[in-house]
Parts: C-alpha cells; structure tokens; sequence
C-alpha cells in the first residue's frame, strides 16, 4: 500500500527534522521541506488521474461547464494555500501560516464571486 510508504517516509522525515534540529536547527527545515516535496511527487500519479477523471466528467457534462475552471481553481488555491500554511507553521512561522490561509480564503471567496453572482441571478429570475 502507498500509503504505509508515504507514512513511513514522513515518519522519517520528521525524526530526522527532530534529531536535527539539537544539532542544527536551520538544516530541519530543509529536511522538513525535501521531505514535502518527496510525499507531493509519489502522489503525483494519483493526481493525475484524478485530473483526468475529472475531465472526462467536465467533457461529458453539457451543463454547467463554466463552473468547472472555477471549481478547479478554488481547490489549487485551497491545497496550496493549506501546504504553505503548514510549512510556515513548521518552521516555526505561525503569524506567516495564519496570514497565508487567510489569502487563501479571500482568493477563494473572489474565485467564486462568479459563482455566487450566477445564483443570485437564477433566484432572481425564480422568484419573479
């Protein structure tokens, strides 16, 4: 199962970051980072296909393909903003961490803005 190698690569990751970090704290955080990058690129084929998935679908839909971008865009900025967060909070950089989720949230919020605008239409044709 890849998830066992992926844990177990964390685990490690995360020992060596520990032991490090008496020694020399400045080098944990590289650790820390290789170690991200290594979990990101043995889920790369996953994502892929799940990319690929939803393609299929958004081909395959002949409703709502103008929200599909938007949707895909929300969740990279939701992820990447989420990674970032938590590598600032690893290096000891909280304020950093907090500061980065909340633009997150605010690029999230004006992505769906389209969205948002779309139904405020559909109900105001509903309802008259």
């Amino acid at each position: 199962m890849e998830i066992l190698k992926i844990a177990g690569l964390a685990l490690t990751g995360v020992l060596l970051a520990s032991l490090m970090k008496s020694v020399h704290k400045e080098f944990s955080i590289y650790i820390i980072l290789a170690t991200v990058i290594v979990v990101f690129l043995m889920i790369l084929d996953k994502l892929t296909e799940v990319f690929v998935f939803l393609q299929s679908i958004y081909d395959s839909v002949p409703y709502g393909k103008t929200f599909f971008p938007v949707i895909f865009k929300v969740l990279a900025v939701a992820y990447i903003a989420d990674l970032t967060a938590q590598l600032c909070r690893d290096a000891g950089e909280s304020a950093v961490g907090g500061k980065v989720e909340l633009a997150g949230k605010v690029i999230i919020f004006y992505l769906a803005l389209p969205i948002l605008s779309a139904i405020l239409e559909l109900i105001g044709t509903l309802l008259q």
